[in-house]
C-alpha cells in the first residue's frame, strides 16, 4: 500500500502510514521504523489556542472589528496548523465589547470561522493595581457584574465559554458560581488575591489559571504569593505562554512541572500586530515596539511586554528546544490538552474513518512547521 505520509501521533507509539482521501482519514497502519534522519512527521487534529487577541493587525476588541476580519483571523490561524480557537475579548469600551461579541456571534452561527471553540473573556474583572492589570486599561477594569454578563452572554449568542477574573474582586467568588451553573469556564487572571481567596475561588468552580507567572508584581513575597498558590491547588489547570519572552525557559520548565504537564495548557495569547512587520505600533492607549517576536511598552526596554506575537507552533518549538520537554509533550499540552479541558477530547481521536481537518507538522529539533492542512 501506498501511504500518503508516516507519521507519529503525540500519546501513541510508534509511527504510522496514514493515507488520507475525500476529506476522510482512511487508512491508518502501524509501521517498522524507519530509516533514521530527516524530520519527524506528527499526525494531528490541529492546535488549539485558548488565547488569542487578534492577528494581522486586526484587534479582536476594537471598534473598527468586522466579520471579515475575524475570517482573516481564523483563515491565517489554520494556516499554521492552528484548526481550534478561541477568540478573546478584553478590556475596552462597553458598547465595543458588546460590538465584538455581536460580530463574533454572527460569524460563529454562520460557520464563516469555522475554528472558532468559544469566545474567551479576559481583563474587565481583574485586580486594577500596577503589575496585576499588566497593560488592561485601568478605566474599564472593576468588579464582575452578573447583569453586564448576562447581556454580553446575550449579545455573544451564548458563545462565551471562558471568562477570566481576579477572584479577590467583591463578588467574584459569587459570580464564579453564576458562571458554572451556567455552562461557562472560569480562569483566574492579573489577580493579588491570597491563597484563601484562590481556594475559595476553586471551590466556586474556577478551575484555569490564565496565562500563569504572567500578569503579577514584579516583586512578590518569596512564599506567599499567586504563583505558588495556584501551582499548588492540583484541582487547578494552568496555561502558559512560551514565546521566550513571557517566561524564561527554566522558570517555563519548573512551573510545568510542578503543575504537570497533563494539566498544563500552552497557549499564545496573540496580540492584534502578531503577523506584521517590526516597528512600532499604537496599542490601546500606548505606544508599542515589535522585534523579534517580542512586543514591548515603549520606553520601558523589555521590562514591559504588551502581549505576544508568536503563534501557537512557534511556542511549541521553543519549549520543545529550550524547556527540556520532547516536542510529543508540547503538541501534547497545545492540542489535546485543552481539548481535554473543554471536555471535548473526543473530538481529538484519531482513527480511520473520522473527517478532517488534520494537521500534519514536521520537527527538525528546532522548529515545528505545518507540512500541510488535510481537509
Amino acid at each position: 500500500m501506498q501511504f500518503q505520509y508516516i507519521c507519529r501521533i503525540p500519546g501513541r507509539t510508534g509511527r504510522y502510514g496514514v493515507t488520507f482521501s475525500k476529506g476522510t482519514l482512511a487508512e491508518l497502519q502501524p509501521i517498522g521504523e524507519p530509516e533514521k534522519g530527516g524530520k519527524d512527521l506528527w499526525l494531528t487534529r490541529g492546535l488549539f489556542d485558548i488565547q488569542v487577541n487578534g492577528m494581522l493587525g486586526h484587534n479582536l476588541s476594537a471598534e473598527d472589528l468586522t466579520s471579515e476580519k475575524v475570517i482573516e483571523i481564523d483563515s491565517e490561524l489554520a494556516r499554521r496548523g492552528v484548526l481550534r480557537w478561541c477568540p478573546t475579548i478584553t478590556t475596552q469600551k462597553p458598547e465595543i465589547v458588546v460590538r465584538s461579541l455581536e460580530i463574533l456571534r454572527q460569524v460563529i452561527e454562520d460557520g464563516a470561522a469555522s475554528h472558532i471553540h468559544c469566545i474567551h473573556m479576559e481583563g474587565h474583572y481583574i485586580c486594577a493595581a500596577d503589575g496585576y492589570r499588566g497593560v488592561h486599561m485601568p478605566r474599564f477594569i472593576r468588579d464582575p457584574d452578573p447583569a453586564e454578563f448576562d447581556l454580553w452572554q446575550k449579545a455573544s449568542g451564548g458563545h462565551i465559554g471562558l471568562f477570566s477574573l481576579a477572584p479577590e474582586r467583591e463578588g467574584a467568588i459569587s459570580f464564579i458560581r453564576k458562571l458554572k451553573n451556567e455552562g461557562v469556564r472560569v480562569a483566574l487572571v492579573h489577580h493579588n488575591a491570597s491563597h484563601d481567596q484562590v481556594a475559595q475561588a476553586a471551590a466556586a468552580g474556577a478551575d484555569l489559571s490564565s496565562h500563569l507567572v504572567n500578569g503579577c508584581a514584579k516583586m512578590i513575597h518569596r512564599q506567599h504569593n499567586v504563583i505558588w498558590s495556584q501551582l499548588a491547588l492540583d484541582e487547578l489547570w494552568a496555561s502558559f505562554i512560551a514565546d521566550g519572552y513571557h517566561i524564561p525557559h527554566y522558570t517555563l520548565k519548573a512551573v510545568i512541572r510542578a503543575k504537570g504537564v497533563d494539566r498544563s495548557i500552552l497557549i499564545s495569547d496573540l496580540a492584534h500586530l502578531s503577523g506584521l512587520p517590526d516597528g512600532e505600533y499604537r496599542k490601546n492607549e500606548l505606544s508599542v515596539v515589535l522585534r523579534e517576536g517580542g512586543l514591548w511598552v515603549k520606553g520601558e526596554g523589555t521590562n514591559l511586554l504588551s502581549g505576544a506575537v508568536k503563534t501557537l507552533e512557534e511556542d511549541c518549538s521553543f519549549i520543545a528546544a529550550h524547556s527540556g520537554f520532547s516536542i510529543e509533550e508540547s503538541i501534547l499540552m497545545a492540542s489535546r490538552n485543552p481539548a481535554r479541558y473543554f471536555g471535548i477530547e473526543r473530538e481529538f481521536d484519531i482513527f480511520p474513518g473520522t473527517h478532517g481537518p488534520f494537521a500534519v507538522f514536521g520537527w527538525d529539533g528546532v522548529n515545528l512547521n505545518v507540512e500541510r492542512v488535510l481537509k
